[in-house]
Formats: C-alpha cells, sequence, structure tokens
C-alpha cells in the first residue's frame, strides 16, 4: 500500500525556517523558552510534532526529517515505537 505511512506534512506558516543541527539544538534545548513550547505540542505524528514545533518556534531540525518518517512507518506497520522490555 504505497503511501499508507509516507505523507508529507506541511506547516500552516510562511515564516522562514531557522534550520539548525540537532546538536546545535540540544545545546539551547533546556532553555525556559523552549520548554515553555514542548507541553503545548501533542497528538500526531512524530512528523506531526516536528512540524508544529517548527511553526511556534520557526526551528527546523533537517536531520530529524527521514528519523521521525521511518519511526512513523514503524508505528504504522507494527504498533508504538518504545525500547525493548518496556
Amino acid at each position: 500500500m504505497p503511501g499508507l505511512y509516507a505523507q508529507e506534512i506541511k506547516p500552516k506558516t510562511n515564516m522562514t525556517a531557522k534550520k539548525m543541527t540537532l546538536d546545535a539544538f540540544l545545546k539551547t534545548a533546556g532553555t525556559s523558552e523552549l520548554n515553555k513550547i514542548f507541553p503545548q505540542i501533542t497528538g500526531g505524528s512524530y512528523s506531526e510534532c516536528h512540524t508544529a514545533f517548527f511553526e511556534q518556534t520557526g526551528i527546523w531540525i533537517p536531520e530529524l526529517v527521514p528519523i521521525f518518517q521511518k519511526m512513523d512507518a514503524m508505528i504504522v506497520m507494527r504498533g508504538p515505537v518504545r525500547p525493548q522490555g518496556l
């Protein structure tokens, strides 16, 4: 079933993305400004959360896109993604 799990999520904003590496993001991840945003992002797929985070902050982390697409596909094919033993 092509296209069942691979869907492109498009942001609902015309904001220019502030592209950031994952390493750079992790250096700022504990800031109070970002911590206020995380509780506002709920539900959906990993890709939808990444897009919602962009809509709230303008931050886009390109290296997460293929990872989140694979995780979304795993959920569709096998169920929730979680560590072994949990």
